[in-house]
């Protein structure tokens, strides 16, 4: 279903490079191994019909990327979790939403490779578990990945954002790296014990 993200993401960031009619728009933190990341996502206005946009939140590791995906190929909004790597997973549950709209996204590592999944906005919910074995997560990302869609439609804001890692939140929290040329915003970066609390993460308008 989505095919072409992990691996066109991991040659972006090592490169840096924009492929035709394909942009990336990130805000991301690296650490050793992220165990939980969780927030609000603020579901963005639509872009005008044609091309693929999609915006997610998600942890990545070299074998693969566990992602909270908004999809707006039909025309409507949809979201929902799932990862695209090794292990090949199914991809997991999700609903429409509209602009405005407020989902809350969490993933949740338990043991050494099971990702609880969760989503939920105005009254509707969605669960994925997945068993993702031989992958530490090393990336978190907040991304706009789009084809054939210029990015218009911001801004894209996260509140309430929670990085959870094996390694003490003050040795990552405060760096962050980013794709694309555009204006963004972190604010509200507080370390405790392992975690990261970020109070909003705005991606305007490239």
């Amino acid at each position: 279903m989505f095919s072409l993200r992990f691996f066109t993401l991991l040659f972006c960031s090592a490169l840096f490079t924009i492929v035709s009619g394909q942009n990336w728009y990130t805000v991301e933190w690296d650490a050793p191994s992220f165990t939980a990341l969780s927030g609000d996502m603020v579901v963005p206005k639509l872009p005008q019909p044609g091309g693929t946009p999609y915006v997610w939140p998600g942890v990545q590791s070299g074998d693969g990327v566990l992602q909270a995906v908004l999809d707006g190929r039909s025309g409507t909004w949809w979201i929902g979790d799932g990862f695209f790597g090794t292990p090949s997973l199914p991809w997991g549950n999700g609903f429409n939403v509209n602009p405005g709209d407020t989902v809350h996204f969490s993933f949740t590592l338990s043991g050494s490779s099971t990702w609880t999944c969760t989503l939920s906005s105005n009254g509707k919910s969605a669960s994925t578990t997945l068993n993702i074995t031989g992958s530490t997560m090393n990336r978190a990302i907040f991304a706009a990945e789009l084809y054939d869609v210029p990015f218009n439609f911001g801004p894209i804001v996260y509140r309430n954002v929670q990085i959870t890692a094996t390694t003490p939140a003050s040795q990552w929290c405060g760096s962050t790296a980013h794709l694309g040329s555009y204006p963004f915003t972190v604010s509200g970066n507080t370390a405790s014990g392992n975690t990261c609390r970020i109070a909003s993460i705005t991606q305007n308008n490239a």
